[in-house]
């Protein structure tokens, strides 16, 4: 008897990069009548994409007659759907609270100005911990390694893949004062 020649196929792996690039609930697929405004945020949209209002392109059409909407991230913020959430602790947080905070609130606008659609939907102090949610996964990635680039520290990132979503954790316990020298 004739043996089969069985083929057995490799399912490939995901891949960072290689999910659908919008599966988020807040974004139509098919996209929106243009041009748009947001009744929030003046943000506009054109060509399938977002623009600050301060930006040229939305600042030419500020003339033509818009759709008026309420764009992807003011819903998540009014909805509180967060797709990032950061969460900054221990002892150096303490100390470095306002310059950190600073940091973090560089980076939204640094993001903002690639993509308006990525914010800071609020910032929440408990006791010794700080919790920020995004409105994207890749703001909390982008404050998360500038947090730890800027003041060190240890940084942990858990995705969520189904639901694109990343919980970022960063800790940093102050620098313990070197044990004097015996006597």
């Amino acid at each position: 008897m004739a043996q089969k020649n069985i083929t057995r196929h490799r399912i490939p792996e995901l891949r960072r990069g290689t999910e659908a690039k919008s599966n988020d609930p807040y974004i139509s697929k098919r996209g929106m009548k243009e041009p748009a405004k947001c009744n929030i945020c003046q943000s506009v949209y054109h060509h399938k994409r977002w623009y600050l209002k301060d930006d040229p392109i939305a600042m030419e059409l500020q003339d033509h007659s818009m759709q008026l909407t309420v764009c992807p991230a003011c819903r998540k913020s009014r909805e509180h759907y967060p797709e990032g959430v950061i969460t900054l602790r221990g002892e150096y947080l303490i100390t470095q609270k306002k310059e950190i905070l600073n940091l973090v609130r560089n980076e939204e606008t640094r993001a903002k100005e690639n993509n308006p659609l990525e914010r800071i939907i609020s910032i929440k102090e408990v006791e010794k911990t700080i919790e920020i949610q995004t409105t994207s996964e890749r703001l909390a990635e982008r404050i998360g390694k500038e947090v730890k680039r800027a003041f060190g520290g240890r940084v942990t990132f858990h995705w969520n893949h189904g639901d694109k979503m990343v919980r970022v954790e960063w800790s940093r316990e102050p620098e313990k004062e070197k044990k004097k020298s015996k006597k």
